[in-house]
């Protein structure tokens, strides 16, 4: 996989928490110490499965989006690195995804085991916490976040799922992680 030079400069002060990935827009609704209400419009996501234990499925998962972005799609194109990558544990393993701008959602990869999809506007709770990212630590989020959407009244429409904002290599304090959940929201 050849990485754009471009991407990895951006990687030096992403080691210190300095993000400098478009990020996936969102509009925050309500925020209260760690936890947030936001909602994010229509956007596309390329998204692969793979079976297989956390540290397994992740590098792997991970090798096949990157490929797609730098120059493994229909038109050989490269396009930046973004932020979050999101996890979701399910049933076939784990399923990582890569927040893919309006700009460059008409290209398609070369890889059948990428998909592209878009997802529909929703509201989601998000529970933001720092350091590596682990199974342990998802785990832990994952609680933090069902109880804060408990005690305040809300209603998930989903299973839970995590979002990675750094590079493996960052410093763990710097590091911004996030376990989310679709909510509904009162009319």
């Amino acid at each position: 996989m050849n990485i754009p030079l471009s991407e990895m400069l951006k990687s030096i002060p992403g080691a210190v928490g300095i993000r400098l990935e478009e990020e996936l827009p969102f509009t925050l609704i309500k925020k209260e110490g760690d936890f947030e209400l936001r909602h994010y419009d229509e956007f596309t996501l390329a998204e692969t499965t793979v079976r297989g234990t956390y540290d397994q499925a992740t590098d792997t998962a991970f090798k096949r989006l990157a490929s797609f972005i730098f120059g493994k799609n229909s038109e050989s194109l490269t396009t930046s690195m973004t932020t979050p990558v999101f996890l979701d544990k399910t049933t076939d393993g784990w399923t990582m995804s890569f927040y893919i701008p309006k700009e460059s959602a008409w290209i398609r990869p070369n890889d059948p085991t990428v998909k592209v999809e878009t997802h529909p506007a929703k509201e989601v709770a998000i529970y933001r916490y720092s350091g590596t990212q682990s199974v342990e630590a998802m785990e832990e989020a994952k609680g933090k976040l069902l109880d804060y959407v408990k005690t305040a009244g809300l209603k998930t429409t989903s299973e839970v799922w995590w979002a990675q904002f750094d590079q493996p290599m960052s410093l763990p304090m710097t590091k911004r992680n996030e376990a989310l959940v679709k909510i509904a929201l009162a009319s």
